[in-house]
């Protein structure tokens, strides 16, 4: 069975619509894609990227999803269809591990890292 790694801040749910009548979609199915990168669970680990195991008939149906074709070209989503699952942190070490949602970390405000965007605090007085 074929695994999707991501390094999503949160899971999604892909949801598969098939026309009814007009012109409204109707839900058949859903598939939901674990994420977690850079949220710490329960036991304060966080981790780098997410493995979920999908079968080969919903990793056909995730292929044809707008949402998740867009996921993976922004590099947020691989698909390994090997069967044996990796280690979803080495995985992640090669795709895109911020997305927009991703929670503000220390590193944020440091300089001397040209991979991080540094944010600059501030405050909602004039001066």
């Amino acid at each position: 069975m074929p695994y999707v790694y991501s390094t999503l801040t949160s899971d999604n749910t892909y949801v598969i619509y098939a026309d009814g009548g007009a012109d409204l979609k109707i839900k058949t199915h859903q598939i939901t894609i674990k994420g977690g990168t850079g949220i710490a669970n329960d036991r304060l680990i966080t981790p780098l990227g997410v493995a979920t195991q999908v079968s080969d008939d919903d990793l056909a149906l995730l292929e044809k999803n707008a949402v998740f074709k867009t996921h993976k070209e922004h590099g947020f989503i691989v698909v390994q269809t090997s069967g044996k699952e990796a280690d979803a942190e080495k995985v992640a070490s090669d795709m895109e591990t911020r997305d927009e949602s991703s929670p503000i970390t220390p590193s944020h405000y440091e300089t001397g890292n040209d991979d991080v965007e540094v944010i600059k605090p501030t405050t909602n007085k004039k001066r």
